[in-house]
């Protein structure tokens, strides 16, 4: 059940809420808002729209709360974008660990990531001193599944046979590393939620941790190869102390990238239809 508090003392009636409010939880009674619990889903717009601070939510802590500072929450818009444009999947990295600091920060860009009636059911999963064990498991399964028909569909393992079975005979004859590129860590996103969006909740903040992980001077590759593996071979799941009914959803590696890039590449045009 949602705790949502609003001091009668505080509020002024204004309606800010009222009209902010998704899910129609909130409504004037005798002039004062009041909250519906059973029809809010704690996702703090109340909180954050009233003027006077009305608004407590006692399950969470208050100690994170920002109040708004242009200065330290705009970006400039043509800024941002050619941040955007310059990222790159990165498969060189240094032999140099990352600051727990910087992965922390890195978690709570995918914390404040939106989710699905914030239901908020994205777990992260962070691999570093098991990294070499996941690595080498991951691998095999890899190499298991080129060897076995029946382990995916026909396009698939045509498109990728060739590659999994060179990965592993790189790994195991020149101790290559051509899954996590040698990466320090990796993360994992994982979930229960059965809403019919957690992909693209995982999605979503993959996205914003890999941007904020950019912003830190890291590099960032998606491996989806390591889903397939995951997929295949239970004892990964086991190995990451997934829990019982928990999806994988998407991973990547991080870390000091060896390689330094000059420029933006091209795109094909956008395909955009306005109706």
């Amino acid at each position: 059940m949602a705790e949502v508090i609003i001091d009668k003392e505080m509020c002024t009636g204004c309606g800010l809420c009222v009209k902010d409010c998704s899910r129609n939880a909130i409504a004037l009674v005798n002039g004062k808002a009041q909250v519906d619990l059973e029809l809010c889903n704690e996702c703090g717009h109340c909180f954050a729209i009233c003027p006077f601070g009305s608004v407590s939510m006692p399950l969470y802590d208050v100690n994170e709360i920002i109040k708004f500072n242009e200065e330290k929450m705009s970006i400039e818009p043509d800024n941002l974008l050619n941040f955007l444009k310059f990222r790159r999947s990165i498969r060189q990295f240094k032999d140099k660990g990352i600051e727990p600091e910087k992965i922390n920060k890195i978690i709570e860009a995918g914390r404040y990531s939106p989710t699905a009636s914030n239901r908020q059911m994205n777990r992260f999963i962070i691999i570093k001193d098991k990294l070499d064990e996941v690595r080498g498991l991951a691998i095999k399964a890899l190499y298991d599944m080129a060897n076995d028909p029946s382990s995916v569909d026909k396009g698939t393992l045509a498109l990728y046979q060739k590659a999994w079975l060179s990965m592993y005979e790189d790994y195991k004859e020149k101790n290559v590393d051509r899954l996590f590129f040698n990466a320090p860590e990796l993360i994992a996103i994982v979930s229960k939620d059965r809403s019919g969006f957690a992909d693209v909740n995982g999605g979503i903040a993959a996205s914003r941790m890999e941007l904020q992980a950019n912003s830190l001077g890291l590099g960032v590759c998606y491996i989806g190869f390591f889903k397939r593996a995951i997929e295949y071979n239970e004892k990964l799941r086991e190995l990451l102390g997934m829990k019982e009914n928990e999806e994988f959803l998407l991973c990547f590696v991080l870390g000091y990238p060896d390689v330094k890039y000059q420029r933006t590449v091209n795109r094909k045009p956008a395909d955009v239809r306005y109706i």
